[in-house]
């Protein structure tokens, strides 16, 4: 039987460098290999430094989510302080991380993914009179007979697939793709109002936030959101609605292992009653999340090999990279180290995060009805059910419900501020102490754990971002990690061309900037 090797490297259009390496017999996936290409480690640059350091510094894990950074670093010194924000702390910090929330859902959608099913060439037929369409089709023309090496870019070169064949939708979402850029502009100005700054909003601290809400700034947010609210309600779901019909089966590839795991996310003002529940499911049933089950492995990564397994978190620091000659010797190895991306596992099993694991659980948590009620009307609208949500096309689903939800919940809280009063209580430095923090960002489950010294600085930090739980390699049982698992018996079409593989991989939205501490 033929095997060929089908390898992808860099993945494109996502933050970072990530390779995919594959083998296929007769087309079909059978081994996949998911590979973190590059080291950060900004854990052991915060070690030496005041606690207050951590929620700035994380934050350059990545430009793309730094807001979730900042929360869970917050969180983290807040849980190791042993106290809460006041309510608006906890309304302002939840308005400006459901702005990012929103800003993300759109900027996957459109700039990241959305090229692998629509065919931008439809607007070469286009005869109507927008001005941004007939530009983009002059442009399209002029490019393609250019002389340039890759015209059109980032539209083009692409792999030769079934894109759409709606020329209707097609122009749609090329037109969309562009306005979309305005309305994520609107979005950072949601964030910086309150956050003082966009990316990297810089107001975000242990005991709230330190922007005072003033009456103006009320209205100028509400401005921007009504701005995106409809833009989201009316241009987003019908483009979304428009490729889920037309590759509907796409539903059926990229459902990996099922097992997802959430945590808590946008609070009500007092700190309590999450919008999104915390848990996992494993095997199809849900339970309340335990942190001790959290656990991390390293026999597949580029780490010296004791311990390999059933590592705790803020442990790590035991843990060494191994020499440049075995780096060189291992990579090549076909059974040898190849991700620099450790294995997070919950309870030894290997866990997809992200909107589909926070949209899942909170449906089995029963926690929010309004949530429930929406998946069931979408359910019913397009023939699926929860068993579809783990998927390429589940995971596109996914967010746009959340950020539907996360609109209603805007409209709440944006209701429940106190104009000019502040959002920040003061708290004393945490001496010889733990904490961690918990919370969702866009691409899912993030969490921060901080260990102080004496003179409260900080001894010992540690993250797990949700890029690491996804594309982490095999562990010491040989598990693949779940992205690897979701390419596995993937039939591809074209092995010169593996458009399943990069819509199956990009339906995760990793981030190998967030990866690799």
């Amino acid at each position: 039987m033929a095997t060929k090797r089908i390898v992808i490297d860099p993945m494109t259009r996502i933050e970072g460098h990530l390779k995919i390496r594959t083998s296929a017999e007769n087309g079909i996936i059978v081994d996949a290999r998911a590979s973190a290409e590059m080291f950060r480690g900004i854990e052991k640059a915060l070690i030496g430094y005041d606690v207050r350091v951590a929620q700035h510094v994380t934050q350059r894990v990545c430009g793309i989510c730094p807001y979730a950074h900042a929360e869970a670093a917050s969180h983290a010194l807040e849980n190791a302080m042993k106290m809460k924000p006041n309510p608006n702390g906890q309304l302002l910090r939840s308005l400006i991380t459901a702005a990012y929330h929103l800003q993300d859902y759109l900027l996957h959608f459109y700039q990241l993914c959305s090229l692998d099913f629509i065919d931008i060439t439809s607007c070469l037929k286009y005869q109507g009179k927008d001005k941004t369409l007939l530009g983009i089709k002059t442009w399209i023309a002029h490019e393609l007979k250019s002389s340039e090496i890759f015209p059109a870019t980032p539209f083009f070169p692409r792999y030769e697939a079934d894109y759409s064949k709606n020329d209707e939708l097609n122009i749609s979402a090329v037109k969309n793709y562009a306005d979309s850029l305005a309305i994520m502009a609107d979005l950072h100005k949601m964030v910086a109002i309150f956050g003082g700054k966009a990316p990297h909003p810089v107001t975000l601290e242990a005991g709230g936030v330190t922007t005072i809400p003033t009456f103006g700034k009320i209205a100028k947010y509400k401005t921007w959101f009504r701005k995106a609210e409809q833009f989201i309600t009316e241009k987003y779901y019908n483009d979304l609605l428009g490729v889920l019909g037309e590759f509907k089966g796409y539903f059926q590839e990229g459902k990996g292992y099922g097992n997802l795991l959430s945590y808590p996310y946008f609070p009500d003002k007092h700190g309590e009653h999450f919008a999104f529940a915390g848990g996992a499911t494993i095997h199809g049933k849900y339970q309340p999340l335990d942190m001790n089950l959290i656990s991390e492995d390293h026999t597949y990564a580029y780490y010296e090999d004791l311990p390999s397994t059933g590592i705790k978190p803020l442990m790590s620091t035991q843990l060494k990279p191994i020499t440049p000659n075995r780096f060189e010797q291992e990579r090549d190895k076909a059974n040898g180290k190849y991700s620099w991306a450790k294995a997070p596992r919950y309870n030894g099993e290997p866990m997809e995060v992200g909107p589909v694991a926070r949209l899942i659980n909170t449906y089995h948590s029963k926690t929010n009805p309004r949530l429930q009620q929406k998946v069931d009307q979408f359910n019913r609208k397009l023939g699926i059910t929860l068993a579809d949500y783990p998927s390429v096309m589940g995971r596109h689903l996914s967010r746009f419900i959340l950020a539907s939800e996360t609109m209603e919940r805007i409209k709440e809280q944006i209701e429940e501020l106190s104009p000019n009063e502040p959002a920040f209580v003061e708290g004393e430095t945490p001496r010889n102490a733990r904490g961690y923090g918990l919370t969702e960002a866009t691409r899912g489950a993030l969490a921060h754990w901080i260990e102080t010294d004496s003179k409260g600085y900080i001894q010992n930090y540690e993250l797990i971002v949700p890029t690491t739980w996804n594309i982490s390699p095999r562990d010491s049982q040989g598990k693949p990690g779940p992205v690897e698992k979701m390419l596995l018996g993937t039939n591809v079409n074209d092995t010169d061309h593996p458009i399943e593989l990069a819509r199956i991989v990009r339906s995760t939205d990793p981030c190998l900037a967030c990866s690799v501490h």
